[in-house]
């Protein structure tokens, strides 16, 4: 049976001790510069805060950096209530965000070239270039890109997600870990200037 290719982003499922992803998340600003933020985007902490309440303020990841965690709910937006599950680009809200370093995420891979392999586990890998959340159904439109493996990149294949309907092959869902994360490879260039 194929899989179905239904990208949703990077969803928490559990920690790398095996306890179970209770929802543990801590809020974070997004101004009117980031772009479009959705739930299950991989998202980093900027230098210079500009949130008038005085918290960390985030932007979406870019391919190849270190995260500083993933998106898993936005606050509603005071002039638009009826949007559920992302923040227009000229939006300024907060976000959820699963920042926890330890934390193992299910995302499916992108569909072109060769499909990832049982092999690849252990293995690095980037997701594909960002992608502008579905603002129909509010959730990210991240995959891993099966054609990026290299030692510096962003996630570590832990496992095939064990759902009954997930087989090996394209769209496949599998289960990451971050590799670089700002606050487990601590320094200054792991947070973006703006």
């Amino acid at each position: 049976m194929a899989n179905l290719n239904a990208p949703r982003g990077f969803e928490p499922v559990r920690h790398s001790d095996g306890n179970p992803y209770t929802g543990q998340c801590n809020r974070y600003y997004k101004d009117a510069t980031a772009g479009i933020i959705g739930v299950g985007d991989p998202v980093i902490r900027v230098v210079s805060s500009s949130d008038p309440e005085g918290g960390p303020e985030i932007v979406r990841a870019t391919t190849g950096a270190a995260i500083t965690g993933v998106v898993v709910g936005i606050e509603p937006v005071r002039g638009n209530l009826g949007q559920v599950g992302y923040l227009a680009a000229a939006d300024v809200g907060y976000v959820l965000v699963a920042d926890e370093p330890n934390l193992i995420f299910e995302v499916q891979e992108g569909g072109s070239g060769t499909a990832l392999a049982i092999t690849d586990i252990g293995k690095h890998i980037d997701s594909v270039t960002a992608l502008n959340a579905d603002t129909t159904i509010g959730r990210s439109k991240y995959q891993i890109d099966n054609n990026a493996k290299a030692t510096d990149n962003t996630w570590i294949i832990v496992g095939l997600s064990p759902k009954g309907d997930n087989v090996v092959g394209p769209y496949a869902k599998w289960l990451v870990k971050p590799n670089l994360h700002t606050e487990t490879n601590a320094s200054s260039t792991n947070v973006t200037e703006i």
